[in-house]
Parts: C-alpha cells; structure tokens; sequence
C-alpha cells in the first residue's frame, strides 16, 4: 500500500502530461466518485483487489497486471460505473486529441472560396436592388405630392369660365 500514491481531484483529466493510463484511471475515478461508490463497494461488487482498482484509478501500470487484463477490468469497471467503455479504452489506446484536429475542416477553406467568388454578384445584384427601389421610391413621391400639397393643386386648375 506505500506505493499506491493518491491523485488530486482538481488534476483529473486537465493534465496533458499524463499517460493513457492515467487519463483512463482519471475517468473512472471521477465517474466513480460522482456516484458516491467507494473502492471497496467497488472492488467488492466486482470481485478485483482493492489495490488494483486504486492502482487503475492512478495509472500505476507497474502495479497492475498485463495490459489485456487491465483492458478487461476497465470494460468491467466502466460497465459497472455505466460509463462509456468504448470511450476509456480510447483513452487507454492514448489517442491524440487536439482542439486544433477536432475542429480542422477543409470545407471551411472552399467556402471561403466559394464566398469570395459569389461577392462580385452579390455586390451588383444589391446595386440593382438599391436602384430599382429608389426609381420606386421617386414614382410614389412625384404620384401622390400633389394630393398632398393643396397649393400645388390649386395652381393646376383650369381657369373657369367666370
């Protein structure tokens, strides 16, 4: 038990220098305290020694047996837990995630193309729009200013008669 060293709670799973087993053992250990299960509930309901399971939480690999055996006691832990198994195997696998992969698209570049080829149109089509609703604009204004305007309408009558 000397060796089993304790892990921070505000270390879990912020740390980019950490093995995949450490990554993986932080998970579990974060699931399985959200749950409020101590190890020893833990390692009681699965039948795995104690030290291991404190072992697997901290990513100790020289205290855990091979690799396929660990891989088999995280499918059975997260399963327990009813967390994503797939996922902590990932982890184990070490993959690399990087924010700058996860949100690389290439069609980002070709709409940026495709944007820069449309704006010579879309600037002469909004000039077009602007002109045709200034003529429409000026139409309604010279058709309906004499009604508006009596002394304009009174010089336009025809002399009587009178």
């Amino acid at each position: 038990m000397g060796n089993i060293k304790p892990q921070k709670n505000a270390e879990i799973n912020y740390k980019g220098g950490k093995t995949p087993l450490e990554k993986a053992g932080a998970f579990i250990k974060e699931a399985r305290q959200g749950r409020s299960i101590s190890i020893e509930e833990l390692s009681g309901s699965l039948r795995i020694g104690k030290e291991q399971l404190i072992a697997l939480e901290n990513g100790q690999e020289e205290l855990l047996p091979e690799r396929v055996f660990v891989k088999a006691m995280i499918r059975r832990v997260s399963e327990k837990l009813e967390i994503d198994t797939d996922f902590i195997l990932k982890e184990l696998q070490g993959r690399d995630l990087s924010i700058n992969t996860l949100y690389k698209s290439n069609s980002t570049t070709s709409n940026k193309i495709n944007t820069f080829k449309l704006m010579p149109i879309i600037i002469i089509s909004s000039g077009l729009l602007g002109i045709i609703a200034s003529l429409f604009t000026i139409n309604y204004i010279e058709n309906s200013l004499p009604s508006l305007n009596p002394s304009i309408n009174s010089s336009r009558k025809l002399p009587s008669g009178n």
